[in-house]
């Protein structure tokens, strides 16, 4: 494999107000009383035969916390986001739905729509909803050249599609552009696709370069920001098979990471991306065919300018989550004690503490949420969620997404496997 010949420059170059940021290095926890806030959780059998939800308070500090688990059973393959003070269970392949709940009756849907165009196309493949407001969201359609964007508030199934984003020219020649996560910065929506070609089981889908698109969130309208080639306005970014995407407001950066390919092609890392100038910086290289200390990088959680967590992929079933310092000039993870050579669902988009500052890790190896204190990676609490935990995301209280135009956050998820 060739090198990936990146050149590092300094983060002050690219990025404005960096040296403002001291304020912001430690995440207070649990050091005064918070709002009431609950987690939801994803969660699937180990052998996916079946899923369900689990809700969890994230109150007290300590524990001991309370939990209801196996909340209306379903198929394996979800997630789940959130907006306000309720959330959202997306079932993916050849499944294609949305369902919503209130926090207040979690296991009772308010609602399930389809994600598909018409009942007799192929599957859309849902990976997320990102939300504008309680009225408007953009869905991910992993399968499809569209992103829908919809009305969560709707009454009924028809009037839930309101609109749609063209990104077919971002397809890269399997007639989709993988669309996997987004955020929204202000009136911008920015939608990471991993633009791999899809090939035919046993053969490994291949990696292209990846890219951002960015949308105009009140026209809807795509934003040209000057990077891209031919027909992709977007963003081209130098780690492949993004995953996660996050905005960090304390320093007002967003934050994508890409695992490459499984075990067997080391072009993923960490990446920044300048909201405003579209200029783009790796911060963590995953290595190469030699070298590569930490394996894949699938999934990251950035807590504060200084202190975020990456999952390193050595094998299926062995991953160790580090801790890393994102603005060093070459960051170093340090592996989090007793979470190492686990089965760690990957960090997916809109991944951010608790209300208490704490991180939520899915720990599959032991069916159980791991609750870690970010200032000591110290494990607070750990919950049992009776099936292996895919995703976490905070309702109530001051999680991300009930204004702040967040993604609906998380803790963690199942990456599509594309190796």
């Amino acid at each position: 494999m060739q090198s990936k010949g990146r050149k590092r420059f300094s983060l002050y170059l690219l990025l404005p107000a960096v040296i403002m940021l001291t304020a912001f290095i430690l995440v207070p926890v649990g050091s005064v009383a918070q709002a009431d806030q609950t987690a939801v959780v994803a969660t699937a059998a180990a052998d996916y035969s079946s899923g369900a939800h689990s809700v969890i308070s994230v109150n007290p500090v300590g524990g001991p916390r309370t939990a209801s688990n196996n909340l209306a059973a379903t198929i394996s393959d979800i997630t789940v986001t959130a907006y306000g003070n309720f959330f959202y269970r997306i079932e993916k392949y050849f499944a294609d739905n949305v369902t919503k709940f209130s926090i207040d009756a979690p296991a009772t849907p308010i609602w399930q729509y389809s994600t598909l165009d018409a009942p007799s196309d192929p599957t859309s493949n849902p990976q997320d909803m990102v939300f504008a407001s309680g009225q408007k969201a953009y869905i991910l359609r992993y399968g499809s050249t569209k992103a829908w964007i919809v009305d969560p508030s709707a009454a009924d199934e028809a009037g839930f599609k309101i609109g749609e984003l063209d990104l077919s020219a971002y397809d890269d020649g399997d007639g989709c552009p993988e669309m996997k996560s987004a955020v929204i910065v202000g009136n911008k929506l920015f939608i990471a696709m991993q633009r791999m070609t899809q090939a035919a089981y046993p053969d490994p889908w291949l990696t292209n370069t990846a890219y951002v698109a960015v949308f105009d969130t009140d026209t809807d309208t795509e934003i040209d920001t000057g990077r891209g080639t031919g027909d992709m306005k977007g963003i081209p970014v130098n780690i492949r098979n993004l995953g996660g995407i996050q905005y960090l407001a304390a320093n007002g950066l967003i934050y994508v990471q890409g695992v490459g390919r499984y075990a067997a092609e080391y072009t993923g890392g960490i990446a920044v991306i300048n909201p405003d100038t579209y200029g783009t910086q790796v911060i963590l290289d995953d290595g190469d065919d030699t070298d590569h200390p930490y394996g894949n990088i699938s999934g990251m959680a950035i807590v504060s300018p200084t202190r975020g967590y990456f999952v390193g992929y050595a094998g299926w079933g062995d991953n160790t989550l580090y801790s890393f310092d994102p603005s060093a000039a070459n960051p170093v993870g340090t592996a989090v004690t007793g979470l190492e050579n686990k089965n760690i669902a990957g960090m997916e988009s809109g991944v951010y503490t608790d209300v208490n500052g704490l991180l939520w890790v899915c720990n599959q190896t032991d069916h159980r949420v791991d609750i870690l204190n970010t200032n000591t990676d110290a494990v607070d609490e750990s919950i049992d969620t009776a099936l292996n935990p895919i995703r976490v995301v905070f309702v109530g209280g001051n999680a991300p997404g009930g204004g702040s135009g967040g993604g609906g956050g998380g803790g963690c998820f199942i990456h599509t496997m594309t190796d």
